[in-house]
């Protein structure tokens, strides 16, 4: 009986060392690691949604400087105005340098007169920064209703455009600058912000 007490209680002991002997751990070389990612990497479509697309539209707001020489000096007037436009692409000049045509009408609001520039041209764009650049030379027309002749002369168009890629990855917030030499000695400066929209 003690006999049997004791290989027992031996039998126990054992099997309770065995049973609280730490476990070895894998080694490096043989540890199970996950299978790396084929999936390929999301496009930035913010990025290249404006590169791809032909064409752009706009939409802006902003002050219309009017100026007129006369021999006593320069008259200016600054006024509120709206303008909207739009460009599309004819050709490539380089793989990032696209030649676009655009045109773009605009109105301004005077207690004297409006103001209507009327631009129609050839422009470039580069869209390869984060800020993408566009600027075009045209012919601009300038009817009023201020009682002057329509002012006819060159008109240059710079804007750049941000993109809102956290609203639409086609949305862009826009800067312009414009300027319109004219006959009739009137001249037009602008500055305006606004939306544009790949297309």
């Amino acid at each position: 009986m003690i006999r049997s007490s004791l290989v027992l209680a031996a039998t126990l002991l054992l099997t309770t060392a065995v049973l609280a002997a730490p476990k070895k751990a894998p080694s490096p070389a043989t540890a199970t690691t996950p299978p790396a990612s084929t999936d390929p990497a999301p496009a930035d479509t913010s990025a290249t949604a404006l590169s791809s697309a032909p064409r752009i539209g706009w939409a802006s707001l902003g002050i219309y400087d009017v100026r007129f020489s006369t021999p006593f000096g320069t008259i200016s007037d600054g006024e509120f105005g709206l303008n909207v436009g739009g460009a599309m692409n004819l050709a490539q000049l380089s793989p990032e340098v696209p030649l676009a045509a655009f045109a773009n009408v605009g109105i301004s609001f005077a207690s004297g007169g409006q103001f209507f520039p009327l631009t129609a041209g050839g422009a470039v764009r580069y869209d390869k920064l984060p800020v993408q650049l566009f600027g075009g030379l045209g012919l601009s027309l300038v009817p009023n209703s201020a009682g002057t002749n329509t002012g006819v002369g060159v008109g240059i168009l710079l804007m750049g455009l941000y993109p809102l890629a956290q609203v639409d990855p086609h949305l862009r917030v826009q800067g312009q600058i414009q300027y319109h030499l004219l006959t009739q000695s009137m001249s037009l400066l602008e500055f305006l912000i606004g939306i544009g929209y790949a297309l």
